[in-house]
């Protein structure tokens, strides 16, 4: 037999059974906390990852993620309930980057998250500045993956006027636009409504103010929270881990580490127009099937 903690602390003890189906809500390093659900019950296991699915990758390379469905097998442990990671189910998609100062030479994928229903960039209206380069990037990872999405204006209390022009912008694009303030709660009915059936998650750049917006969504949460830098304006790393929380209104929100940066992984530039809405209607004009919209003659979208 063998034994697994539920979320409550309480002791379950398991039949002998050689593998169980979980969600990821938690990776840091190679131990992971996954949910199965057992006995029609949520339990969290604290689980290590198989050495046969650790062989051939460096060591920073992340064999599952949050968002990741997994199978787990129950590993007695005289100390503390555990599990081990013995296969990672198929992903139905997937965000991911390159590994930050991995260099062009050694670029390497670096995952964010899997299985995702939906991705919000969250963006700052005031302190960090607005980073619409950042939001279109991410946009387009989100596309290329097929990964429905949203923005998320943030810190709505610290400007005086709406900023039309962006809203009007990407609402007429088909994405829905949020203004919130976790100051204010302003927002915050609406985005918990936007949230309530699947796996959705929040991407923004350090300081953006992702966790203060997770903690008005769903209070109780122990939630560490870190002021923007006064001299350089740009956010401080709050987050360390990347965990998926479920929410009592329904479906899960993952809360990631901000970023400084995100650049594009797994497509070529070919791909890279495809990942633009705006450009679709347009493009079916163009010359050539393989059009790039940059200098070729006869661009529709140009």
């Amino acid at each position: 037999m063998a034994a697994a903690f539920n979320p409550n602390g309480d002791t379950v003890v398991l039949a002998r059974q050689s593998s169980f189906e979980g969600l990821v809500v938690q990776h840091g390093a190679n131990r992971y906390l996954v949910e199965i659900v057992h006995g029609g019950e949520k339990e969290l296991w604290a689980c290590s990852i198989a050495g046969r699915l650790r062989q051939g990758r460096r060591e920073q390379v992340r064999v599952a993620v949050i968002g990741d469905r997994v199978r787990v097998k129950a590993v007695e442990d005289p100390e503390a309930a555990r599990g081990q990671v013995v296969e990672v189910l198929p992903r139905e998609n997937r965000i991911s980057r390159p590994a930050p100062s991995g260099g062009l030479r050694r670029a390497r994928e670096q995952l964010v998250m899997a299985n995702l229903d939906r991705l919000w960039v969250i963006a700052s209206l005031a302190q960090p500045p607005m980073n619409l380069h950042f939001v279109d990037r991410v946009f387009a990872a989100a596309e290329h993956q097929g990964v429905a999405s949203g923005l998320i204006l943030n810190k709505a209390d610290l400007v005086d006027d709406e900023p039309r022009e962006i809203t009007q912008l990407y609402r007429g694009l088909g994405v829905p636009v949020l203004l919130c303030s976790a100051v204010t709660g302003r927002g915050i009915e609406e985005l918990r409504a936007a949230l309530s059936q699947g796996i959705d998650v929040l991407l923004g750049l350090s300081g953006v103010g992702k966790t203060s917006l997770l903690g008005r969504i769903e209070p109780g949460l122990d939630l560490k929270i870190s002021a923007v830098g006064t001299k350089s304006g740009q956010g401080r790393h709050t987050t360390t881990v990347s965990r998926l929380y479920p929410l009592e209104s329904g479906g899960y929100l993952a809360d990631t580490p901000g970023m400084r940066e995100f650049g594009l992984w797994g497509m070529v530039k070919k791909d890279l127009a495809d990942c633009f809405v705006e450009f679709t209607p347009h493009a079916l004009d163009c010359r050539f099937r393989d059009c790039l919209h940059v200098s070729e003659p006869g661009c529709g979208v140009r």
